[in-house]
């Protein structure tokens, strides 16, 4: 069981550029902590039904996907744009 690590890479660096592109403090959306959890727990979810690529064995769920995730919440919280 080995970890492939390049998508895992790729999708938190495009992660990182997609969350530092969210608005939070617009107008029409409010992210609370609860929908932060509830958008988590949905991506976990959808990560296990999606399975791995073909070729990887190193976990049941995407990591790839989960990775875009976590960059994408870290993205918005280091570099969000407050307007």
């Amino acid at each position: 069981m080995m970890l492939i690590l390049g998508p895992m890479i790729f999708a938190l660096i495009l992660g990182l550029v997609i969350g530092s592109q969210i608005k939070l403090n617009a107008a029409d959306t409010k992210f609370t902590k609860a929908s932060f959890i509830i958008i988590f727990i949905a991506a976990i979810i959808l990560a296990w039904t999606l399975g791995n690529y073909p070729f990887y064995t190193d976990m049941p769920i995407s990591s790839a996907f989960l990775s875009a995730l976590i960059g994408i919440f870290a993205g918005m919280l280091l570099f969000a744009r407050s307007k």
